[in-house]
């Protein structure tokens, strides 16, 4: 399989899609269709290239909620699960009500799951059912309300120690270049704060860069991994076997403030003694879902932000006040520009229809969250930069069963992490991201004024 596309670097925002981007969308998406009739690489190079472009892929998508809302392809485009054929929905309420109907359309990631996990289940994979519900109450319960609290209070402290690590080590280079610091969001602060949580909160004794590499494959072997890379896998089996190491040899020596540290402690009391492989599954998935997550959501916001000057100036005055709360709707708008999960997937295991569509059972059922967030129908003016939408007009963590565990935590760590960042004057790209061949962000060059 051809390696994904490098992360682009950020362009001047262009107006909002009219007649003038009209024939670019539309020839775009018929070179995509050209390509998933065409061989194997070959369809996997365009959608790739539509998926890694959020605004190729918001063009696109505008193109099929007028002319084809629900395309049927004979190809499964997301091979590491079987299926036959493949159902892309583009408008909001067909993707509302993908979400909603669990036992019509259900998540296919269990089989992967149990291969990480050493063939335990964890929720994340589970339909609706006791099963399920025992899996999330468990998880649930080692939650203290204080935490989130705790949580965020670290990810402030260390993303002010980044940027003023950031100002002192510039020196004499930063004379040199007219007063600028230089910082790499990814290892300074997007993936470094999600992985001292994993080990702070969490529990785990490794090293951070060792959790932000292994989540990493983790997370793209488990949902990224459309034309079943068997590098990936390798990868993501050798990964899984280290980090289910690391969280049992975390289950002696955890404190009480940990999540692990809780469960081995009900064991000593007059609750029951957690079952070991039934902790690791839900350490390991709680790892695969914190880090990569936060780290990519934390890159594609600033991305998205540096191609808005007005907002991004708006944002900078809001972080500078240090008013995370008003800081937080410009990030969740540059994320419906630029979401960390353009898509989900799931596969119908039974006949349905889906309005007045008949789809077979076995079909894959892309419902692309993107396009809900910029279906005029659902989204007023959804071309322009808005901070006063509801948060209901966002689809940033998922729907319904499947939300994401950390939406909670997303949403608080987010601000607190970014805004000593934002809040920098002249905050610019110092160079191209990169992201080693996966789709996620390995490194991010910015410059900020001294």
């Amino acid at each position: 399989m051809p390696e994904d596309p490098p992360i682009r670097p950020i362009a001047a925002r262009q107006p909002p899609p009219g007649v003038d981007r009209l024939g670019p969308a539309i020839a775009g998406l018929a070179g995509v269709l050209r390509g998933l009739a065409a061989s194997e690489g070959v369809r996997e190079a365009a959608l790739r290239a539509v998926i890694g472009n959020s605004r190729t892929l918001r063009d696109a998508a505008a193109v099929l909620r007028l002319v084809r809302p629900r395309l049927t392809l004979r190809q499964n485009l997301v091979r590491c699960y079987p299926a036959d054929g493949t159902l892309i929905v583009t408008r909001a309420d067909d993707v509302a009500e993908v979400l909603a109907r669990e036992a019509e359309f259900e998540v296919v990631y269990g089989p992967r799951m149990r291969a990480l996990t050493g063939g335990c289940d964890f929720f994340l994979g589970l339909q609706d059912g006791p099963e399920y519900r025992r899996g999330r109450a468990a998880v649930d319960s080692l939650v203290d309300p204080q935490d989130l609290g705790r949580v965020t209070a670290m990810a402030r402290a260390e993303a002010l120690a980044a940027v003023d690590r950031a100002r002192a080590e510039a020196g004499a280079e930063r004379e040199a270049e007219g007063g600028a610091a230089r910082i790499d969001l990814v290892p300074a602060l997007s993936a470094r704060i999600p992985a001292r949580m994993a080990c702070e909160w969490f529990g785990i004794s490794a090293t951070p860069a060792q959790l932000i590499a292994d989540s990493t494959i983790l997370f793209f072997y488990l949902f990224s991994d459309l034309g079943a890379d068997p590098r990936v896998e390798a990868g993501a089996l050798a990964a899984a076997e280290r980090t289910r190491a690391a969280i049992r040899a975390s289950m002696a020596g955890a404190g009480p403030e940990t999540l692990i540290g809780r469960a081995m402690a009900r064991g000593q009391g007059a609750g029951a003694a957690p079952d070991p492989d039934s902790l690791v599954a839900s350490l390991l998935g709680l790892v695969i879902g914190a880090i990569p997550t936060l780290s990519k959501a934390a890159c594609l916001a600033v991305q998205e932000l540096l191609r808005w000057p007005g907002q991004l100036a708006a944002a900078r005055a809001a972080a500078q006040a240090g008013d995370e709360a008003a800081l937080a709707p410009f990030l969740w708008e540059a994320l419906r520009f630029n979401p960390m999960t353009p898509f989900l997937y799931r596969r119908t295991p039974r006949p349905t229809r889906l309005g007045t569509e008949e789809v077979p059972a076995g079909r894959m059922v892309l419902a692309v969250l993107l396009s809900a967030m910029h279906d005029g129908a659902a989204v007023p003016e959804p071309e322009r930069f808005r901070t006063d939408r509801p948060w209901e007009a966002y689809r940033l963590w998922g729907e319904g069963l499947h939300r994401c565990w950390g939406d909670a935590v997303n949403r608080a760590l987010l601000p607190a992490m970014l805004a000593p960042l934002i809040a920098c004057e002249g905050l610019a790209e110092a160079g191209p991201p990169e992201g080693g061949g996966t789709p996620f962000f390995r490194s991010y060059p910015l410059r900020f004024a001294a």
